[in-house]
């Protein structure tokens, strides 16, 4: 399809991006895929956030967008965050521009740490808007990458992208850390939401099935959060009247270490009633059970690419087993009728 029949497919008042804009944005995603890649020597390893921070920072859009002699004092941040024993290991795998950029990144999910919040109020202007023009940047980068990555059927990829989102989309430095559970709490209720307290449940169904068949994973989440703090329910920030979204990924688990696992589902799982004690899917996850009998592992991913911390797994199976009806063949046709 080239540009003018894409053109044709627009919703009414959508204007067409530009072949040239077309061509940089596929310069970006192309380089996040390549950063982001299964390694041939461990392809299911999980991806570090700090890897995908130095692929955002390594894009082609940061140098092309932020200047290259801004005058932003990065130095400045760089001590601070040391100081800070913030981990900055991984910045010196880059060079020039693209390390200003790294730390600049870096300053901006880390400000809000109560050590670095007064150095922060007293940035100066060129440095504020370096910082903050970079997670833009990253922000719009992470939402491309969760379009494309999927294509590629890289999980683990795919799962790194997300853990980094939710950390981009709030400014905080961890998911795990007490300070940075507390700022999200905070954020959350300012939204006028409670901290989700998930479980996930998944099964095959059948739990046996022929080669070549169908076969579907149920999948629900639990919300031993749901309720309200109040009378009524806050505003829903979404149009759509959406007050949670979670991305739900099934993966099919490889026995050999140096064969990537694969994607078998990506799609979405909101929440529109926070009294909703259970959240499924909207789409059956369905697919075509292998050639070969044998037992076939399948992990079950959910995920917030909004809020920290909510990275759920489950693992399930099922059994493809042979057909036990034999084949006719011309020995043992039945003799005629009399």
């Amino acid at each position: 399809m080239d540009l003018s029949q894409m053109a044709q497919h627009l919703p009414p008042g959508m204007k067409m991006p530009s072949e040239d804009h077309m061509k940089k944005a596929m310069e970006d995603v192309t380089h996040m895929s390549e950063a982001l890649k299964p390694l041939p020597e461990d392809p299911n390893r999980t991806i570090p956030v700090n890897e995908v921070l130095l692929a955002l920072a390594t894009a082609p859009c940061m140098c092309r967008i932020i200047p290259a002699d801004v005058p932003s004092k990065i130095s400045e941040l760089e001590e601070a965050m040391r100081a800070e024993k913030v981990d900055m290991d991984w910045v010196d795998k880059a060079s020039g521009a693209a390390r200003n950029h790294a730390i600049a990144m870096l300053w901006q999910i880390n400000r809000q740490r109560a050590a670095l919040k007064e150095k922060d109020a007293d940035l100066d202007g060129p440095t504020a808007q370096h910082a903050s023009v970079a997670v833009q940047l990253a922000t719009k980068l992470l939402v491309q990458a969760q379009m494309y990555l999927p294509q590629y059927r890289w999980v683990h990829a795919i799962l790194a992208v997300a853990r980094t989102s939710a950390l981009i989309a709030n400014q905080l430095w961890s998911p795990d850390e007490l300070e940075a559970q507390v700022l999200m709490a905070k954020i959350l209720k300012g939204e006028g939401l409670r901290r989700p307290k998930l479980r996930l449940e998944a099964f095959c169904e059948p739990k046996e099935v022929m080669a070549g068949a169908q076969l579907r994973v149920k999948v629900a989440l639990l919300r031993h959060h749901a309720g309200i703090d109040g009378d009524e329910p806050p505003p829903a920030s979404s149009q759509d009247g959406i007050y949670e979204a979670y991305w739900l990924y099934v993966e099919g688990l490889k026995d050999e270490p140096k064969t990537p696992n694969s994607l078998l589902s990506a799609q979405p799982m909101v929440v529109k009633d926070l009294n909703a004690q259970t959240v499924e899917p909207s789409q059956e996850c369905g697919f075509t059970a292998p050639d070969k009998a044998g037992t076939y592992r399948l992990a079950v991913h959910v995920l917030s690419t909004s809020v920290t911390g909510v990275d759920l797994a489950f693992e399930c199976s099922f059994d493809v087993v042979e057909d036990d009806v034999p084949a006719l063949d011309g020995d043992d046709d039945p003799p005629p009728l009399q």
